[in-house]
């Protein structure tokens, strides 16, 4: 039995005197929470002078553990404005250890007659049980570590009011965590599901034995323990060939065989390279830092390791609200109102980083708005309550306020962080391309938002504009094909994927046997410099099959209302086509039957709202599903499918007809119709799309070789670095030498205008030959009216040097 000797025997937090400009704007969320969490606590008659928030009865107790740090964390703020909030600092620091006494008497170490109530807000197999998860296995076991970090620092907050008894019950609490994980290990886990948020975790709940039991004779074990379980929580594969020091061990023993993190840095969670799981090896250093500094304890190394290295990939692909993307998909909700900030502010503080400051600003805006807008709360008092996601009604959220007690306690303990960079530098910073070939993506960072393609776990593509998510939601399987096909359950098995790239732009190749094997998808994708999109995708049978569905081209159209974030939130998309515009309200309901399904048959066009404009051809019909049922709920948003196939028999060896299509982001919807698109005919197993300067081709085939292309010439015909190209009559030709399974991203260096039949070659320095090889004259010169127009005899050839800097004056 624990004797209070044995606990740590500090008096006051370690708590500097004054607030600073970020730790005031988390302390005014507090306040304008804090009477809704007021609402929602409750007293508990069982035992004396206990209560809980939100109905007592959620996971590992967070429901009460969360609000009550919230009601310590802003009695003890210096700047507290009790008329704000209406509730003075002495109510919160009732309600608070109330809430301490009500955890402590409910959870395992408790009395057994002490159990959580029969009916709650949440999922209902938590009611009438203790927390604590005793005999429920290491994953939820050990997951109650961060709330018993949580009672620690509120008996710390609060020491003098904290009594005795309901200190003692938190040290057998501590006890008790410290004799399950205390001599455990840390677990090793990459794929599928990485083992990162459970060491972090548990590494918390082990810090948080080490300094609430300082004086027992097992701390210093635990406290040595803990570093493992630091370290571990981002361990890579490559840790294990490092020689070098970490404090006094060696980094490669000390990472054993025990990794968490894909070599590219990336933790994959869920089947999917997961941004909120690859975070949380960085919210580890916030978490189990500020506990360690508000206790008077120095960070380890073990603490910062590879932390830097894991932000680095999730600052390049964050968006202008401030969100990580998901780009295999995001199976949680898309847009929380709280907490997206925190890796960003993590990185500020810690690692001095003016971009991180930057982007936690964006979604620190937004967070204040959104509260704002909901009077307090966090989010919509109506939706919550008719909103459930897979786990819980959406009202248990709320408990979500718990990142911003975190939040508030980084910035007052460690001081605000550095200067933010200003947008545009910021935007110039991390543009480019990025390829992560162990989580199996290729990311560009352009000026008007972000692309990728994932070619692992959810085959999809995801083109975003500047305001990322709140346009577009991440939903498994974007854009890229669905099959379905008789009898042949779906089934990832990659042939190919080779991917070109630049400083500014990409082009990749991808091939993929889908459905057992029964269907081949070639993919031909490319993110040009500006940010437009080309795509090319065909589905060929590789045996007779019955392909009962399939769907290409979907993009998740956000829908949401969120009233004072401006026209994007606004509750409503307005589709425009050829044959007019269709606005479509987001919403909310009960039934499937509230949804509405346009078909819209073969447009050449469609324009999403002014904000992305796509130019396609596609074998199957267009719609737009305006979805109004979302259960789970992860965002309310609508689907746009360019091409639905309906059930279609397939010998082998034949293919479905192709997608081809040009995206436009930020495109309005007058400029759509005249958007420069085409697509070339060209050798089997090839495809070459064009669009204004720039064509995207791959050869599919299992050789090299100079694939052949042809389409209705233009009025400009385009010098390719690398390509030949021929304008013969209304014909143009493109030949292009490519490797087998390769794709190619070709740049106009210079347009030319001509009259007559002429071929270009250009070299991929730049350097160009124009020869005229019809039986007449032909005039020719370069568009822009740079240079003379010069006239060519019938087989004469003239030589130029164009300049490879791209000619933005025609594109």
């Amino acid at each position: 039995m624990i004797r209070i000797e044995e606990t740590n025997d500090l008096r006051t937090p370690h708590l500097p005197p004054g607030e600073n400009a970020m730790s005031r704007r988390y302390l005014r969320m507090l306040e304008r929470w804090i009477p809704v969490g007021v609402e929602y606590f409750a007293e508990w008659p069982v035992r004396p002078n206990c209560g809980h928030f939100f109905g007592g009865a959620h996971w590992y107790g967070s429901e009460t553990a969360s609000p009550a740090e919230a009601f310590a964390v802003a009695s003890a703020a210096p700047e507290h404005n009790a008329a704000a909030t209406g509730v003075s600092r002495n109510d919160l620091r009732r309600m608070a250890v109330m809430g301490v006494r009500y955890l402590g008497f409910t959870h395992d170490t408790g009395p057994e007659e002490c159990v959580r109530p029969s009916v709650g807000l949440g999922r209902p197999e938590n009611c009438g049980t203790k927390w604590g998860e005793r005999g429920k296995g290491f994953f939820r076991e050990s997951q109650c570590g961060s709330r018993v970090a949580t009672l620690a620092d509120i008996c710390l907050l609060l020491r003098e009011h904290t009594d005795e008894e309901t200190w003692m019950m938190v040290a057998r609490i501590h006890e008790d965590y410290a004799g399950r994980f205390g001599a455990l290990p840390p677990r090793s886990g990459i794929y599928v599901d990485t083992q990162m948020e459970e060491n972090a975790w548990t590494a918390a709940g082990l810090t948080s034995c080490s300094l609430f039991l300082s004086r027992h004779p097992q701390a210093a074990e635990w406290e040595a323990m803990t570093r493992r379980w630091m370290f571990s929580t981002c361990a890579a594969p490559q840790d294990a060939k490092d020689w070098g020091n970490i404090g006094e061990a060696v980094v490669r023993t000390l990472a054993g065989k025990t990794f968490t993190t894909l070599p590219d840095y990336w933790a994959e969670n869920h089947g999917m390279a997961h941004p909120s799981y690859t975070g949380s090896g960085v919210h580890s250093l916030g978490s189990i830092g500020t506990q360690l500094r508000l206790w008077g304890r120095e960070l380890p190394t073990e603490l910062l390791w590879n932390r830097r290295r894991v932000y680095e990939s999730l600052k390049a692909i964050t968006d202008g609200g401030g969100y990580a993307q998901a780009v295999q998909g995001m199976d949680w909700h898309n847009l929380p109102a709280v907490g997206s900030e925190t890796v960003h502010a993590i990185a500020a503080v810690f690692f001095g980083d003016p971009d991180a400051a930057a982007l936690q600003r964006r979604a620190l805006r937004n967070a204040e708005l959104r509260q704002e807008a909901n009077g307090g709360r966090l989010y919509d008092r109506e939706f919550a309550a008719r909103a459930h996601d897979q786990q819980d009604p959406m009202i248990m959220r709320e408990v979500s306020i718990g990142s911003v007690v975190r939040l508030y306690l980084l910035h007052r303990l460690f001081g605000p962080g550095p200067e933010p960079t200003p947008e545009e530098e910021l935007e110039r910073r991390l543009r480019g391309v990025r390829v992560f070939p162990h989580a199996g993506f290729v990311h560009h960072r352009h000026p008007r938002g972000q692309t990728s393609l994932a070619w692992r776990n959810a085959i999809m593509a995801l083109p975003l504009t500047r305001e990322g998510i709140y346009t577009v939601a991440p939903a498994s399987g974007t854009w890229l094909a669905a099959p379905v096909v008789h009898g042949r359950p779906d089934s990832h098995r990659l042939v190919s994927v080779r991917v070109a790239e630049s400083a500014d732009a990409f082009a990749a190749a991808l091939v993929i046997d889908r459905c057992q094997e029964s269907l081949r998808q070639q993919v031909l994708f490319a993110s040009l410099p500006d940010g437009r999109v080309l795509s090319w995708e065909r589905l060929v049978a590789r045996e007779d099959l019955a392909l009962e569905s399939l769907d290409q081209g979907m993009l998740k159209i956000t829908n949401e209302t969120f009233p004072l974030l401006g026209p994007n939130s606004r509750g409503a998309r307005v589709l425009y086509r050829p044959e007019g515009a269709t606005e479509y309200r987001g919403g909310l309901s009960d039934s499937e039957s509230d949804d509405r399904v346009d078909l819209l048959g073969h447009p050449e066009w469609l324009n999403v709202d002014d904000r992305i404009g796509i130019r396609f051809a596609g074998p199957g019909d267009a719609l737009y599903h305006n979805r109004h049922f979302h259960r789970p709920y992860r965002a309310i948003a609508d689907d746009l499918v360019l091409s639905r196939l309906p059930a279609t028999p397939l010998r082998a060896g034949e293919a479905a007809p192709p997608l081809s299509a040009l995206l436009l982001p930020e495109q309005a919807h007058a400029d759509t119709p005249g958007s420069e698109f085409s697509l070339l005919q060209g050798d089997a197993d090839t495809a070459c799309l064009m669009a204004d300067g720039f064509a995207a081709a791959a050869n599919f085939g299992p050789e090299p070789r100079v694939c052949r292309f042809a389409g209705a010439r233009p009025a400009l015909i385009p010098a390719y670095a690398g390509a030949t190209v021929e304008a013969v009559g209304g014909e143009i030709r493109c030949l292009v030498p490519l490797e087998a399974g390769t794709a190619s991203l070709l740049r106009a260096v210079r347009m030319v205008r001509a009259a007559g039949d002429v071929r270009v070659d250009v070299a991929a320095d730049g350097r160009a030959l124009i020869t005229n090889f019809g039986t007449t004259a032909a005039d020719v010169g370069f568009a822009g009216g740079e240079g003379d127009v010069v006239r060519l005899a019938p087989g004469e050839v003239r030589a130029w040097e164009p300049m490879l800097a791209q000619a933005e004056e025609w594109l």
